[in-house]
C-alpha cells in the first residue's frame, strides 16, 4: 500500500491512532466541552434575539457581531497566531513573556482607537446598512472591543501552552454564552431598553471574561522563565513579521465571513439578512468539532514539524479529521433531514432559511473532512502560502456575493459562502500534499494514482 494511503501496517496505524487519541483524550474532552458551550452560547444568543426581536433583530445582531469581530481581527494583527506558533514550538521559551507584552500592547492601542471610531460612526453606519436599532447596539459593542481583542490574543498564547479549553472559552463563542446570561438578567431587572441591552450585555460579558482570564495568566507569568538563556530572542521586527502573515490569513477570513455579512446586510433587507445569518450560524455548528481540534492540534503540528516528523504530522492530521467527521455526522444528518424543525427553535419566520441551512451544512462537512489543513500550513512555516490561498478565496467570496445576491437573494449569499469554503479547503489540501507530502483527509489519497506526487508545485 502506498505511504499516502496510510501506514504500511494497518494494525500499527490503528494502534498508533488509538494511542495518540488516548494521550490527547483529556485535552480533547475539555476542549470539546468548552467549544460545545461556546457554540451553545452563540445559538442561544441568536435564539434569544430571534424570539424577542424576530429576523430583523437577528440581522442587527449579525451586523454588530461582524463589526466587533472584524475590528478585533484588525486590531490584534495576527499576534495571537504568532504567540501560538512560538509557544507551541517551545512552551518553555524564556522570551514568551516579552512576546506577550508586545502583542497585548499593540492590540490594546489599536482596539481603543477602533472603539472610538465605532462610537463616532454609529449613526452613519446605521444609515448605510439601513438597519434601525444598530445605533443602539454599537456603543456597547465599542466598549466590548478592547477586552474582546485582548481575549483573542490570550487565546493564542493558551493554545500554544496546551490549554485549548481555556483558549476556546476566550474566543467569541465564550463571550456569546456570557452575553446570554447578562442579557437575560438585564431584560429581567432592567426591562424596556430594547436593543441597547444587547450592546450593554456584550460589553459586560467581554470585560468579565477578560478579568476571569487574568487569573490563569498571572499563574503562568509567575511560573514562566524570563532570562536570556535558551533560544535566541526574536527581534520585534521578526515577531511582528510572523504576526503579519497570520494577520493576512485572518484578514482573508474576515473578508469571507465578516465583510460577507456586511455586504449581505447592504444588499439584503434586514429580515433576509437574518435568515442568512441564522443558516450560517446553525450550519457552522457542524464544524464546531473542527474548531475544538484547531485549539488542540496546531501546537503539536508545530512541534512535529520542528522535529522533522512529517509522517507523524500527517497521521495526527488524519486522525483529527476522522474524529471530527464522526462527531459531526449526527448533527449534519439532523440539519439535512429536519432543517425546519431546527430553525423553529429560533422563533417564527425562520423556516425560509431551510434550503440555505442544507447548503451551508454540506459545505461545512467538506471543511471537517479536510481537517486542520490550514493550520498544517501555518504551523510548518508556510503561513504565507496559506495567506495567499485565503486572500484568493476571499476575493472569490466577495465577487460571488456581488454576483449571486442580486439574482438569488439570501440563497445566493449562502451559495457564495459554500463555494468559497469548499474551494479554500481543497486548495489547502492540494498544497499541503505538494509542499509537504502530507495527506490530511481520512480517505484514501487518489493523487499518487493520478501521477501527482509531492513537490514544490
Amino acid at each position: 500500500m502506498p505511504a499516502a494511503f496510510g501506514p504500511a501496517n494497518p494494525h500499527n496505524g490503528c494502534f498508533s491512532g488509538i494511542a495518540t487519541m488516548s494521550r490527547l483524550g483529556p485535552a480533547l474532552i475539555r476542549t470539546f466541552a468548552a467549544r460545545g458551550a461556546a457554540v451553545l452560547g452563540s445559538l442561544l444568543l441568536m435564539a434569544l434575539v430571534g424570539r424577542w426581536y424576530g429576523p430583523v433583530g437577528v440581522g442587527v445582531l449579525a451586523l454588530a457581531q461582524s463589526l466587533l469581530l472584524g475590528l478585533a481581527t484588525l486590531a490584534r494583527y495576527g499576534l495571537g497566531g504568532a504567540l501560538m506558533r512560538y509557544a507551541g514550538r517551545d512552551p518553555d521559551d524564556p522570551h514568551l513573556r516579552r512576546y506577550l507584552r508586545w502583542a497585548l500592547q499593540t492590540a490594546l492601542v489599536a482596539s481603543v482607537v477602533a472603539a472610538l471610531g465605532l462610537v463616532l460612526l454609529r449613526t452613519p453606519l446605521t444609515c448605510f446598512f439601513d438597519a434601525p436599532g444598530l445605533d443602539q447596539v454599537l456603543p456597547g459593542i465599542a466598549f466590548a472591543l478592547p477586552p474582546f481583542t485582548l481575549a483573542f490574543v490570550l487565546a493564542g498564547l493558551f493554545k500554544g501552552l496546551h490549554r485549548p479549553a481555556l483558549a476556546s472559552l476566550l474566543e467569541n463563542g465564550g463571550v456569546a454564552l456570557a452575553t446570554v446570561v447578562v442579557l437575560w438578567g438585564l431584560q429581567e431587572w432592567w426591562p424596556g431598553r430594547g436593543l441597547t441591552s444587547l450592546g450593554s450585555a456584550y460589553a459586560l460579558a467581554a470585560w468579565g471574561l477578560l478579568i476571569l482570564a487574568l487569573w490563569p495568566l498571572m499563574g503562568w507569568v509567575r511560573g514562566a522563565a524570563d532570562s536570556e538563556a535558551g533560544p535566541v530572542a526574536l527581534t520585534p521586527r521578526a515577531f511582528f513579521a510572523t504576526g503579519q502573515a497570520f494577520f493576512f490569513t485572518n484578514l482573508a477570513m474576515l473578508m469571507q465571513s465578516v465583510l460577507g455579512v456586511l455586504l449581505a446586510g447592504w444588499l439584503l433587507a434586514s429580515a433576509e439578512l437574518g435568515l442568512f445569518r441564522a443558516a450560517q450560524q446553525l450550519g457552522t455548528a457542524v464544524s464546531f468539532v473542527l474548531v475544538a481540534l484547531n485549539a488542540v492540534f496546531p501546537p503539536r503540528f508545530a512541534a512535529l514539524y520542528h522535529r522533522g516528523d512529517l509522517a507523524g504530522l500527517g497521521r495526527l492530521a488524519r486522525q483529527g479529521a476522522l474524529f471530527g467527521t464522526l462527531l459531526a455526522a449526527p448533527l449534519l444528518i439532523l440539519l439535512m433531514l429536519a432543517p425546519e424543525w431546527v430553525l423553529g427553535w429560533l422563533g417564527e419566520g425562520f423556516a425560509g432559511a431551510a434550503p440555505l441551512l442544507r447548503l451551508i451544512a454540506l459545505a461545512q462537512l467538506v471543511n471537517v473532512l479536510c481537517g486542520s489543513v490550514g493550520f498544517v500550513l501555518n504551523m510548518s512555516g508556510h503561513e504565507k502560502l496559506m495567506r495567499n490561498i485565503s486572500l484568493i478565496c476571499a476575493t472569490l467570496s466577495l465577487t460571488l456575493f456581488f454576483v449571486l445576491i442580486p439574482g438569488f437573494g439570501a440563497f445566493g449569499a449562502a451559495l457564495a459562502l459554500a463555494i468559497t469554503l469548499v474551494a479554500q479547503n481543497l486548495m489547502a489540501v492540494w498544497y499541503v500534499w505538494r509542499r509537504l507530502g502530507v495527506w490530511t483527509l481520512p480517505l484514501p489519497n487518489p493523487l499518487p494514482a493520478l501521477g501527482i506526487k509531492p513537490g514544490e508545485g
